[in-house]
């Protein structure tokens, strides 16, 4: 007797935003800068409002919206995969799929959206430079993976290249200011004039 196909869950996906960082080279705290008369970071939470759950991973910022839970890495200012080991353990067991999602997108309803139109993979350049941070995985394999790393030393100090790099997930060719991100206030000019 064949056994039916699995019903395709109609759950949306987690996220994890990633806002973490010292913003040293930005100088001074990139993430309250303003960009299109919001945040950084409230452009960022305001494209993931469809997911459930959202999960804040940050060394500086507590939560104050209502449904979403605010983690720090371990150590605190641990790195990207720390961060993202982090997201991940706050995540509820029934969770699928979950977008990862840098906080700190000159246009992050682009990268959302390109993201929500994949089934799995990773955002990259025309070049096919990855943005490390742009992701939509199976939960199951980023537990899988950060378990791993944890036996073999930790995550912290590593790049989140360290567990999303392994997971064979396909790039996904965007333009370029669908993953531009901002590190300097060359980077925060240069989205004002493209708004």
């Amino acid at each position: 007797m064949a056994t039916a196909p699995p019903v395709p869950s109609t759950r949306p996906p987690a996220a994890l935003v990633i806002a973490g960082g010292r913003s040293s080279r930005f100088g001074g705290d990139k993430l309250q800068a303003r960009l299109g008369g919001r945040t950084l970071l409230d452009g960022t939470m305001q494209a993931v409002a469809g997911c459930e759950p959202i999960v804040l991973v940050s060394a500086t910022w507590p939560s104050t919206a209502a449904g979403v839970v605010a983690v720090s890495e371990h150590p605190r200012w641990g790195g990207p995969a720390a961060a993202v080991a982090a997201g991940v353990a706050a995540l509820p067991a029934e969770v699928e799929e979950t977008l990862i999602v840098a906080a700190d997108l000159a246009d992050p309803e682009a990268a959302v959206a390109a993201l929500l139109a994949v089934e799995s993979g990773l955002l990259a350049d025309d070049d096919g430079r990855a943005q490390w941070l742009l992701a939509r995985v199976p939960t199951a394999a980023l537990r899988e993976r950060i378990a791993r790393l944890q036996a073999e030393g930790g995550v912290s100090g590593r790049p989140a290249r360290a567990i999303l790099g392994e997971l064979g997930l396909a790039l996904v060719r965007a333009p370029a200011g669908t993953i531009a991100d901002i590190d300097l206030q060359e980077d925060l000019e240069r989205a004002k004039e493209h708004r």
